[in-house]
């Protein structure tokens, strides 16, 4: 059925009543449109969500095993060498130490200087070497070695055989305590040697053994 609606200004248009949406006053669309508009509102929304949920981290994650771990602490650990310290220090042995490690060092691991030691023979600035033996004198010990200390040639120091101790005799190849023993009671006999080739007539010490040592013994005055 037709009824006429009256409209401002004195107005009339007919129109239908039934199941039809009612007009907006002032657009004329269907009241039913700002709900699609929700409805799709909340459909980009969560498209969009699902996006930035499947985007990758700017940021990867790093794992590290325990292996690399350990490599890692493997190669940041220093290389430590052996020295031998022997002598008027408080704690004798064989002690390990870094890179650029100076006397100074190699003696407070020993247990610092004994009330005996001759500090006047030793260099604390000098820098110690793979495999070296430091042997720190007593006050008033003839020592043949080089002063301890100095920059030491490449070869061995030769062992003088009219000043050296038994202890020195004894790092001779070849020689233990009953030869150095009877070096030392040739010397004492006979005086300071006046040649290297004098060992011959030492008890014990032939040719075969004096091929060993004249490369390492030598002789000065008295």
């Amino acid at each position: 059925m037709a009824d006429q609606v009256l409209l401002s200004g004195g107005k009339s248009v007919r129109g239908r009543t039934g199941p039809y949406p009612t007009l907006n006053s002032r657009s004329g669309r269907p009241k039913r449109a700002p709900l699609f508009f929700f409805f799709a509102l909340i459909a980009l929304s969560a498209v969009i969500l699902i996006l930035i949920a499947r985007k990758p981290s700017g940021q990867p994650v790093l794992i590290v095993s325990g292996e690399t771990e350990g490599l890692q602490t493997e190669a940041a650990r220093p290389t430590l060498f052996p020295v031998h310290v022997d002598g008027a220090v408080k704690n004798p042995g064989l002690y390990y130490f870094a890179e650029s490690s100076i006397m100074e060092d190699a003696i407070k691991q020993a247990g610092g200087l004994s009330p005996l030691a001759d500090c006047g023979a030793v260099n604390l600035a000098m820098l110690l070497r793979p495999h070296m033996k430091i042997y720190v004198p007593r006050e008033g010990e003839d020592v043949a070695w080089l002063p301890l200390g100095e920059d030491e040639p490449e070869a061995e120091a030769l062992i003088d055989l009219n000043r050296a101790s038994q202890r020195e005799l004894e790092t001779l190849p070849g020689v233990g305590q009953a030869t150095a023993e009877a070096i030392l009671a040739f010397r004492e006999e006979n005086g300071p040697f006046s040649d290297i080739e004098e060992l011959m007539q030492v008890p014990g010490i032939k040719e075969g053994r004096f091929s060993k040592l004249k490369d390492r013994v030598t002789v000065t005055g008295p």
